[in-house]
C-alpha cells in the first residue's frame, strides 16, 4: 500500500513539474503558435481581397467558356521565353479564373502562375506561387510565419516544439484540474485562485482542439513527422502515390507513330514539345473515369517516358483527391488512385492536416479554428497573470531547479528506469519535446551551479 502512495505521490508531483513549472517555460512558444495559427486562419478572406484581379473572371453572361488549350495558348503567349508550363488549374467555379503555372529558367527561387479568364482568354495577372499546389503570396508568408516563424528549417523547431507540449499540458493541465477540482469550486477574491479558476475553465473548453492540434501538428512536423511516416511504411500505410513511368512497350509505340527513323532507346526524343490540344483530351478521360471534381491539377510530361497526371485538389467535406496518370500517346489510362482506397491512416492524416487548415468543413472550419486559437491564447494569459500575482522569473526558475532535484532524489530505481524508458520511447515519436527537456534540465543545472558558486564566494 505504501509502496502505491509512493508511486502515484512520485507521477502526481512529475506531473505538476511538468505542467505548472515548466510551462512558464514553454507557453510563449505556444502563444506564438496560437497568434499565428489565427492569423493563418482568416487566409481565405485575405486572399479574395487582395488577389481579387487575379482569382476572379469578369465577363458577360451570354459568354460561354472556352476549352482549355485555348486558354493555355492564352497563357503561354506570355510567358517568358524558355519558360515550362508544369501544371494547369482549370477554373473550378463560373466565377473564377484557370490558373497556368510555370518554372522561368531565369528565376529558379519559385514558380509563378499566370491567371486566365476562360470566357474572355484574357491574361488577369501573375503572381508568385510556391510549393507544389502553387500557394499564392500571402498564404506563403502566414504558413512560414506559423510553421518557422520564417526561419526556414531550423525554424521548424519552433512549431514542432509547440505541437509537443501542446498534448503534454492539455494532459497534465487535466489531471491538474481533476485533483484540485473541488478546491476550484471554492469562491476566492484572491487573484493567483481567480485566475487559475479561469485559466482551468478556459483550457476544458478548448482540451479537444488542444489535442488536435497537438496531433496534426506532429504528423505535419518535420522530425516527428518523419518519425510517424517510418510508422506508417512499417504498417504498409503510406499515402498511395501515381506511377506516371511508362512501360518501355509504350514508348516503342509512341515513338514508332511520330518518329522518322528507328532510335535506340537511349537516344529517342525524350523531351517532347507541349501538345495543347492534351489539356482537352486529358479531361474528358478524367471525367470517363470518376474525376468528378471542379477542382482539378493537370501535370503535362516533356518527356517521352513519364505520363500525364490529372488529380481532384477539392480538400473540402466530402474529399476528393483521386487521380489518374495518362499515356498520351494511346490516350490510355495507365494507373490509378481512388482515395476510397487509402489505408486509413493515409485518410486520417489527410483529414487532420486539412481540418487543421481550416478547409475541410469551409466556413465553419475556418470559424472553430479562430475562435480555438483565441481561446488558447486567453488560456496562456491566465497562466501568466496567475502566475506573476506570486512569483518572479528568477525565484520560479530557483524553485522549479529545486523540485526537480528533489523529485529525482526522492525516485527509488524504479522510477527512475521506467521514466528513462518513456523518455527514450517519447523520442522516437517527439524528439524536440525530449530535447527541450533535456536542455530545460541543463539550463536549470547550470542555474543551480551559478548559484552555488556566488555563495561560496
Amino acid at each position: 500500500m505504501q509502496k502505491n502512495s509512493s508511486q502515484t505521490r512520485f507521477a502526481s508531483q512529475l506531473l505538476h513539474v511538468l505542467h505548472v513549472q515548466l510551462g512558464v517555460l514553454v507557453a510563449p512558444f505556444i502563444f506564438i503558435a496560437a497568434l499565428t495559427g489565427l492569423l493563418y486562419a482568416l487566409t481565405p478572406q485575405l486572399e479574395h481581397v487582395v488577389y481579387q484581379k487575379q482569382l476572379f473572371a469578369v465577363h458577360d453572361l451570354s459568354q460561354s467558356e472556352q476549352v482549355l488549350s485555348l486558354q493555355v495558348a492564352a497563357a503561354q503567349a506570355v510567358l517568358p521565353a524558355q519558360a515550362v508550363i508544369t501544371a494547369v488549374r482549370p477554373a473550378p467555379q463560373p466565377n473564377l479564373t484557370t490558373r497556368v503555372l510555370y518554372l522561368d529558367p531565369k528565376d529558379s527561387e519559385h514558380s509563378h502562375a499566370v491567371f486566365i479568364n476562360p470566357y474572355t482568354l484574357a491574361v488577369q495577372g501573375q503572381l508568385p506561387v510556391y510549393g507544389t499546389s502553387g500557394v499564392l503570396p500571402i498564404r506563403t508568408f502566414l504558413d512560414n510565419l506559423h510553421r518557422n516563424l520564417l526561419l526556414g528549417t531550423f525554424g521548424r523547431a519552433y512549431s514542432e516544439l509547440a505541437a509537443s507540449w501542446l498534448g503534454i499540458f492539455a494532459l497534465t493541465g487535466l489531471w491538474q484540474w481533476y485533483r484540485k477540482r473541488q478546491q476550484m469550486k471554492v469562491t476566492t477574491q484572491h487573484p493567483r485562485q481567480k485566475n487559475l479558476r479561469w485559466h482551468a475553465w478556459v483550457g476544458l473548453s478548448v482540451f479537444p482542439m488542444l489535442l488536435f492540434f497537438s496531433a496534426t501538428g506532429l504528423t505535419w512536423s518535420n522530425w516527428s513527422g518523419a518519425k510517424i511516416a517510418k510508422l506508417r511504411h512499417l504498417a504498409n500505410s503510406d499515402t498511395p502515390t501515381l506511377n506516371t513511368q511508362l512501360s518501355p512497350m509504350s514508348m516503342s509505340m509512341s515513338i514508332d507513330a511520330h518518329a522518322e527513323h528507328h532510335m535506340p532507346m537511349q537516344m529517342s526524343a525524350r523531351h517532347q514539345p507541349l501538345v495543347l490540344k492534351n489539356f482537352d483530351v486529358i479531361e474528358k478521360l478524367a471525367q470517363q473515369n470518376g474525376l468528378t471534381s471542379e477542382y482539378l491539377q493537370i501535370k503535362p510530361s516533356y518527356s517521352s517516358d513519364k505520363a500525364w497526371t490529372i488529380e481532384e485538389m477539392r480538400h473540402r467535406w466530402p474529399v476528393q483527391v483521386d487521380a489518374i496518370a495518362v499515356d498520351m500517346q494511346q490516350q490510355k489510362v495507365v494507373d490509378q488512385i481512388e482515395f476510397s482506397k487509402f489505408p486509413l491512416s493515409a485518410k486520417l492524416t489527410r483529414w487532420g492536416v486539412d481540418a487543421h487548415i481550416g478547409v475541410l468543413f469551409g466556413g465553419m472550419n475556418q470559424l472553430v479554428l479562430i475562435l480555438s486559437a483565441t481561446l488558447i491564447l486567453v488560456l496562456v494569459v491566465f497562466a501568466y497573470r496567475a502566475w506573476w500575482s506570486y512569483a518572479q522569473t528568477r525565484s520560479t526558475l530557483q524553485h522549479l531547479n529545486r523540485q526537480v532535484l528533489r523529485l529525482w532524489q526522492s525516485a527509488n530505481t524504479v522510477q527512475r528506469s521506467t521514466s528513462l524508458v518513456i523518455l527514450a520511447i517519447l523520442y522516437f515519436l517527439m524528439p524536440v519535446w525530449v530535447l527541450s527537456v533535456l536542455a530545460l534540465q541543463i539550463m536549470l543545472w547550470l542555474l543551480n551551479l551559478g548559484k552555488s558558486e556566488t555563495l561560496a564566494e
